[in-house]
This record gives structure tokens, sequence and C-alpha cells, in this order.
């Protein structure tokens, strides 16, 4: 009866879409997967998927549908998601179909207030598929939040784009943090260095009165040597009644065309106390090698392969259910974003 119920709420907001079409932008993507483990699992190694389906199987990664507008010195935006991934950003109440942004912005001339569910500014990787070039996703997006329930100020200081805001929490999950009392506090500053584009930014927040959360990422990215190159370092502490773990990482990105195939490479280094690899404190690096056909005009195939290897075993990789230090995945996707 649920499910019965979200697909004709989706057809009222189809129809509502269609309705202001003239006057908004309608936007939406879609991309289907399918994901093989080299090393024939018994159970599951899901986190590093970008489907977060067993090992072996077909997944509907992501639909989104969303509008945005303006009318005068107000915008606006919301969009909603469904598929396997649409519950990453920890909106546990929707299942799989959740409100991915919904955020009212005015300008009071060269000051920006926003409103509502906004997507993170930490991190370099996003929720959706067609904004990334790899199909899997790094530890370090692991870590990260995916949105914010809150309101952020946003101005140019110098240079710098500057946005500070105040948020429920570390991320949107309905069933606890919008009842909580703690706050988080976020910000972000972005500026050129030469030729290069630096960005910073970062969460400090309280869950539940007992942990504390601090993250921090920073971008680097520009060109070197005629190729686009991308360097995002993150760092994690959690603050659990006074115990403490930390996870501090690096990820690469580069890309460059091979004839009728475009080709992206990521390269993934942590050290983790247990953050993103469930408890235990390891050190793990990961190189992801995606290939890019463009099938038709806003519809891509990706083939990729990725090799994870940690320094302790980690991995559910064996049929009888044992484990591995070492990790090899491939995975076909098809990407709709017209």
């Amino acid at each position: 009866m649920r499910r019965v119920a979200v697909f004709f709420a989706v057809g009222i907001f189809l129809v509502s879409f269609a309705a202001v079409a003239s006057a908004d932008e309608v936007s939406v993507g879609a991309s289907v997967s399918y994901t093989m483990d080299l090393n024939d699992p018994a159970t599951g190694n899901t986190s590093i998927y970008a489907g977060g389906e067993q090992d072996e199987a077909f997944g509907v990664d992501l639909v989104q549908i969303g509008v945005s507008g303006a009318r005068g010195d107000v915008s606006y935006a919301a969009a909603i998601n469904f598929g396997d991934t649409a519950d990453s950003a920890g909106d546990t109440e929707g299942g799989n179909a959740t409100l991915a942004i919904a955020n009212i912005a005015y300008d009071a001339g060269g000051v920006t207030v926003t409103a509502g569910r906004f997507g993170t500014p930490i991190g370099y990787e996003v929720l959706e598929p067609w904004g990334n070039g790899n199909i899997s996703r790094s530890y370090g997006w692991q870590a990260q939040p995916i949105s914010h329930d809150g309101v952020t100020v946003s101005t140019a200081v110098g240079g710098a784009d500057v946005t500070l805001g105040v948020v429920n929490n570390f991320s949107v999950n309905d069933t606890s943090n919008d009842a909580d009392d703690e706050m988080g506090l976020i910000g972000a500053i972005g500026t050129a260095v030469g030729d290069w584009s630096l960005n910073l930014a970062g969460i400090v927040t309280e869950e539940s009165d007992t942990t504390d959360i601090t993250m921090a990422n920073l971008i680097l990215s520009g060109e070197l040597a005629g190729m686009p190159l991308a360097i995002a370092a993150n760092y994690r502490e959690n603050d659990v009644s006074g115990t403490k773990t930390e996870m501090n990482g690096v990820a690469l990105y580069t890309s460059t065309s091979i004839g009728s195939a475009d080709l992206d490479l990521r390269l993934d280094l942590i050290d983790d106390e247990g953050i993103t690899t469930g408890g235990t404190n390891t050190e793990v690096w990961a190189v992801t090698v995606t290939a890019s056909w463009a099938l038709s005009d806003g519809v891509d195939l990706r083939l990729e392969y990725r090799h994870d290897d940690a320094d302790d075993a980690i991995f559910k990789d064996d049929s009888s259910g044992g484990t591995d230090d070492a990790l090899d995945t491939v995975q076909a996707q098809l990407v709709w974003s017209p």
C-alpha cells in the first residue's frame, strides 16, 4: 500500500511539473548498473558500490526529478530521488523515495540566504551518478554528509566565495536528527590560486548529546601537463563520549580520452580507525579506472574496474563467509542525463 501511495504521489508531482514547465526548469536523470565482485563473496561489500546491491546484481542506482526557478530576487529548487542510493543521505523515513533537495534562496544584494534542504558543500563527489566520473565512490565520500536541512548565508569576500550555515547535525536523518536539540555548523570558502581552484569546507556537530563529529575537506583542482587534475583531502574525527576515532584520506582524480572513449582515473588512499572500514583500524588504497562512451545525446555507457587493497582482512570476500585484504570489482552502468 505504501508503494502505491508513493507512485501516486510521484504522478501528482510530475503533473505539477508539467504545469509550471513554461516558467521553470525541469531536470531529470537516471542510472542503472550491474555489479560483479570477482572474488566470489558470500555476502555483500556494498559500501563501495554505486547501487548498494549485493555483490552480483543489477540495480536501479538513481532516478531524479527536479524543478528550479526564480521570481525576482527569490529562487527555489526541489528534487525527488528514487532507487538504490536514494536514501544514502540518511533520510530513512523515505525508504527508496526521498526528498533530495527543497530550498528557497533570497538574494539580498550581494548576500544570498538559503533555507531548506540543500546539497553539502563538503566533498568532490556527489550522489548523482551523472555528476561523477566514476561509477563507484571513494572512501572519503562514504565519510561525508550528502545534504543538510538548515540555513546558509553566502557572499563574496575579496576574491573568495564564502558560505556559513546552521544545520540539523551531520545528515538529514528524519528519525533522529530533526528531533535532536543539537545543531551543526558548516562553512565553505572557495578561491582561485593562480590557474587552480581551491575549496575548503567543513562541519562541526554533535549528535544525541554523545557523539561529536568534525569533518574537513580540501579540494585543489586545475590542469597539470595539459590534463585535468583534482586532489581531495579529507579529515574526520568522531568523539563518542570521549573515545576518538579518526580518518585521514586523499583521492586523486584525472581524465583523458582515447579514441571515442573517455577515461576517468581515481587513486584513493586512507588511514582509517574504523569510520569507513567497519570498525577496523587499517590503511586502504584503491585504484579505479572507468571508461565511458556516448551512445546518444545525454546517454552514456560506462565500464569500470576497481581494485581495493587493505592492511587487514576487512572485505567479505570468500564464498565460505571468510574475509580477505583485497577486493576486485567490475561494473557496467547506463547513465541518462539530458
